[in-house]
């Protein structure tokens, strides 16, 4: 019988083949007190390996785009930021002056504390870029103490690569045609190898509890094969013949399937009976824009602005951000995209803002409460600015705008105030030929209860509403979906969630207000169905889940639609609803 591990799939797919463990030793820290004549020589070493480090990263990044493209590369532009943040290079340089501690120690005591930082956020993406700071500390350590970066550059056949974690540097060298599947004992889905998984379209699991513990005890023959099977998350350590057999034809199937919905790309998500639903996508910079577009989805439902501050030393200029948003309008010529004003705050920190610290994140400053707050209001302003003046620049396009974490009529009414007057300014100062506003959408995120029973209020005043599932089913079931004493409960189809999910689309059909859905539920072909029943005008997800949606509602009637809505809202439980929905 197989041993099988479980962790979390992140690209489909069937690998069957060798395996290959890539585990690279992590350089040892030395820990030395340095004397005080020391120091300047001290600070020398560490600004060498910073300049080596750059030169390096800066090499990388140009052989990357030339094998594997511009938005894989793109992550080291993230890195050659981080090797100039302030918190950084201050932290490291006053501990080697204060505290007179040699460079390795003064590097890693910083890079420690700017990790935990980022594990403290509540944002699965944001937190994964924690993994872009032990990246440069594990190249500069190498620099430091002159030891080579650890590259997987070395396969010589199709293989299932398994590993603790991949950060980009580990990756920078791979062959694609020489991966059949990745496999990590840490990670999420949107960690680096999560991404990678997605952009080269290579079957991945990750966070397998225990993954090189099992690999370890394993025998290694050259015949040895593994399974991985990333539709259930699964990764069978030692299948039998049959097993193989038996998978060696499901992967056929698979693979014809997956040539199936790729014929979807440019065909419109429209049941048997005639009811249409938009698929748009969800992105988070403005490179994502192009292969949304290639993807076939109909528009964008979500821009997550936030991450146009993130990985940076300072906040992003009225012209770069103007330059951000008309790359993606300028993709989606003709078509809506929806722009999620910044959300940050709490939970998201990003340190050169220097946000308050507060005991309970989540229900604090972030969010429209902090871009509207007097001290943070420059940084809505900017941003605000350069999105009308993108409109202005980009009028073949349609732009909308969303403000998240909306709580009551009071907010809503205050940030298109905001708005107004900013358009008023730019007016003034000619650098508006006309007004904007009057061809541009301004709705919420549904994502708080008091907004849930405030919908025929702030109908009133939003011209569209935009469901975002993650934190509205966080604030329902008073549970954070990342810890995992709660997972029984935190459950996407709980009846509690699917019940609200079904008010705000009802209520929203009855006042006639359009309203979308941005959140994983989105993108999940489980959940298409249910969504079609109830009325729901789009759905918004990661480009990677476009087809399968299109696929789900193509192949269900409006009534089979209705008919299911029913028997889910009567259910007692989510595996109840889980079953229905499957």
């Amino acid at each position: 019988m197989s041993t099988s591990l479980k962790g979390i799939a992140v690209m489909g797919g069937i690998a069957l083949g060798p395996w290959f463990v890539y585990d690279p030793t992590p350089p040892v820290v030395s820990k030395v007190r340095i004397e005080g004549t020391a120091v300047e020589s001290e600070k020398a070493r560490f600004q060498q390996a910073i300049e080596a480090s750059i030169a390096e990263v800066t090499q990388l990044r140009d052989r990357v785009e030339l094998q594997l493209g511009e938005e894989e590369a793109e992550i080291f532009d993230a890195h050659l930021l981080l090797f100039e943040d302030d918190t950084l290079l201050d932290g490291t340089y006053q501990r080697i002056e204060q505290e007179h501690k040699n460079a390795e120690w003064a590097l890693s005591e910083t890079t420690d504390e700017i990790a935990q930082m980022f594990a403290e956020i509540e944002d699965e993406y944001l937190r994964a870029r924690g993994a872009d700071i032990q990246d440069i500390r594990l190249r500069l350590l190498n620099h430091l103490q002159g030891r080579p970066t650890a590259q997987l550059d070395h396969l010589r056949e199709p293989t299932i690569v398994i590993a603790r974690d991949l950060l980009p540097s580990d990756t920078a060298g791979l062959d694609p045609k020489l991966v059949l599947g990745l496999a990590t004992e840490q990670g999420g889905p949107t960690s680096h190898t999560a991404i990678l998984s997605r952009q080269l379209r290579i079957p991945a699991v990750v966070a397998i509890p225990g993954l090189l513990e099992h690999v370890s005890a394993l025998h290694h023959h050259d015949d040895h094969k593994m399974v991985l099977d990333a539709r259930t998350g699964e990764l069978l350590l030692t299948p039998d013949a049959a097993t193989l057999q038996q998978y060696q034809a499901d992967q056929v199937v698979y693979q014809q399937q997956q040539q199936q919905l790729a014929l979807l790309k440019d065909q419109p998500a429209i049941t048997p009976d005639g009811i249409r639903v938009e698929v748009a996508a969800n992105i988070g910079r403005s490179a994502d824009a192009g292969p949304a577009v290639e993807a076939g989805a109909t528009g964008v439902g979500l821009f997550r602005t936030e991450f146009l501050f993130l990985e940076r030393t300072s906040a992003p200029t009225e012209e770069e951000q103007v330059a951000a948003y008309s790359t993606v309008l300028q993709a989606f010529t003709g078509k809506t995209v929806i722009v999620r004003t910044l959300d940050i705050g709490g939970d998201k920190s990003v340190p050169y803002l220097d946000l308050p610290k507060e005991d309970n994140p989540f229900l604090g400053l972030r969010g429209i409460r902090l871009c509207l707050a007097p001290h943070y209001q420059h940084l809505f302003r900017t941003q605000v600015r350069a999105l009308l003046l993108a409109a202005q620049e980009n009028s073949s396009s349609t732009l909308w705008l969303m403000f998240p974490m909306i709580c009551d009529v009071r907010e809503l009414r205050e940030a298109k105030a905001f708005v107004a007057e900013t358009e008023q300014q730019l007016l003034q100062d000619s650098q508006l030929t006309a007004p904007v506003l009057a061809r541009i959408q301004q709705g919420i995120m549904i994502e708080t209860p008091a907004a849930v029973w405030l919908l025929d209020q702030l109908a009133k005043e939003a011209d569209f509403f935009s469901i975002g599932t993650n934190d509205l089913a966080q604030y329902i079931l008073v549970s954070d979906r990342l810890n995992a004493n709660l997972a029984e409960l935190h459950r996407p189809f709980h009846p509690a969630v699917m019940r609200t999910i079904a008010h705000i689309i009802r209520t929203a059909r009855q006042l006639a207000c359009w309203v979308g859905m941005c959140g994983e539920m989105a993108g999940d072909p489980r959940a298409s169905a249910f969504l079609l029943g109830l009325g729901i005008n789009e759905l918004s997800m990661e480009a990677s889940s476009l087809n399968a949606v299109k696929q789900a509602i193509r192949s269900t009637s409006g009534a089979q639609a209705q008919d299911l809505v029913t028997r889910v809202l009567a259910a007692e439980t989510a595996t109840d609803i889980e079953a229905l929905l499957s």
